[in-house]
């Protein structure tokens, strides 16, 4: 899966790299993977003889554009998440929507969020008529289009294209207790980063919503993060133990064998590495391996029904903190499947502001289980209609608070 953000592109400064650099831009792209991607096996894939095929396509690249698809299609051909490219703030080959969110309702594309400092005029549950890839372009730049409203009437929008959604908002974390009669109150705890600082905010709003009689875990928007997701997942399970461990290239090389339970159990004890500076010297400590260990919190843990609201958007971190709210009793998810996009990734830096994503670490369960990309499905299934968008009405809650 190739996650893509928006950037911020200056129309001033569209200017293509000269075609003499690109030869220079794939072999650091090629090697930057070669060198730095966690499984020597490379998941089956011939590194080598696929850098050999697409490096004989160059001759083809006139422009960033040209570049950004022959090596986003070299790197697809290893069919593993968090492995992308991107294109400097400058180049044609980054490109911004206009601040709005969609998603794909029986085969309709249907506006599901709208940013605040979006112009679009677009409101929840607009149906698009224009193809969604005529929206995209360079930031500032005007995007028209046509959309049908909730009224069944058709319009045409014009709209700036703006870089938005990406960095996420920050903080990720939002809750709030609510009484639904008397002396029965349920939490709402929305996450939709686990990012450094995650596990303080983690520990406020566990300490606000402790009396509920049910709590609701809403993590359908979060895209990731990273082991901060821990700290949370510690007020529910059943005390200290190894949680995961993450693997990176070195100690597979060494490893010499597929990862075990034992491998996983006779790593060193990490706990409480919460950031991301924490993480990875715990896996430099252990010469390229880490177990990462939940909490025992006592009296703190929270023992009441509690339902994990997951869907298409829910990735990484926020995947494994799913995997790990999987041991615990008591606990539904409610909603759909989530992106199957779980690994630990790195960003390097490439010739000419360019970026490359690549998985630097993989993830094993405490069994010895392989959780690369694994996705996690719901208990109880929930579709979504365009209907419910244009009503306001949320089917995920609906559900979570019917199981409660």
């Amino acid at each position: 899966m190739r996650l893509r953000f928006a950037f911020l592109v200056s129309a001033a400064l569209c200017v293509p790299a000269s075609a003499a650099d690109y030869p220079a831009l794939f072999e650091a792209t090629w090697s930057t993977v070669n060198d730095n991607f966690y499984d020597p096996g490379f998941h089956g894939v011939d590194w080598k003889a696929v850098g050999a095929r697409y490096r004989a396509r160059l001759g083809t690249v006139k422009t960033d554009k040209d570049f950004d698809a022959l090596a986003s299609a070299m790197l697809d051909e290893i069919g593993t998440s968090h492995l992308y490219i991107v294109a400097p703030k400058n180049s044609p080959a980054s490109g911004a929507g206009i601040g709005v969110e969609f998603r794909e309702l029986g085969g309709e594309t249907v506006v599901s969020h709208v940013s605040p400092l979006s112009d679009a005029g677009l409101r929840i549950g607009d149906k698009l008529l224009t193809p969604r890839d005529a929206l995209v372009g360079v930031v500032g730049s005007e995007a028209t289009a046509r959309v049908e409203g909730c009224d069944g009437k058709v319009r045409g929008v014009s709209a700036h294209r703006i870089a938005a959604f990406w960095p996420p908002v920050h903080p990720g974390f939002a809750w709030s207790p609510v009484k639904l009669a008397a002396g029965r109150s349920i939490g709402y705890l929305r996450i939709d980063r686990f990012d450094d600082g995650a596990a303080a905010l983690a520990d406020q709003a566990m300490a606000e919503l402790k009396d509920t009689n049910g709590l609701i875990v809403d993590i359908r928007a979060n895209s990731g993060g990273n082991a901060s997701a821990l700290r949370l997942y510690s007020y529910f399970g059943s005390g200290a133990a190894p949680s995961f461990a993450l693997f990176a290239r070195p100690y597979l090389q060494t490893l010499g064998h597929p990862v075990g339970k034992a491998d996983v159990l006779g790593l060193p004890k990490t706990v409480g590495a919460y950031t991301n500076e924490a993480i990875f010297a715990a896996v430099r400590s252990g010469q390229g391996a880490a177990t990462f260990w939940s909490q025992d919190l006592g009296a703190k843990r929270y023992t009441k029904p509690v339902v994990v609201l997951i869907g298409e958007d829910t990735g990484s971190a926020a995947e494994g903190f799913g995997w790990s709210m999987r041991t615990v009793p008591g606990v539904t998810f409610v909603g759909r499947r989530s992106a199957g996009a779980l690994l630990s990734a790195d960003r390097f830096d490439l010739p000419g502001g360019w970026t490359l994503t690549v998985p630097v670490q993989g993830i094993w369960g405490p069994d010895g289980v392989d959780y690369r990309d694994r996705a996690l499905d719901p208990d109880i299934a929930v579709t979504w209609t365009r209907a419910d968008l244009c009503s306001g009405r949320d089917p995920d809650i609906a559900a979570a608070l019917k199981l409660l």
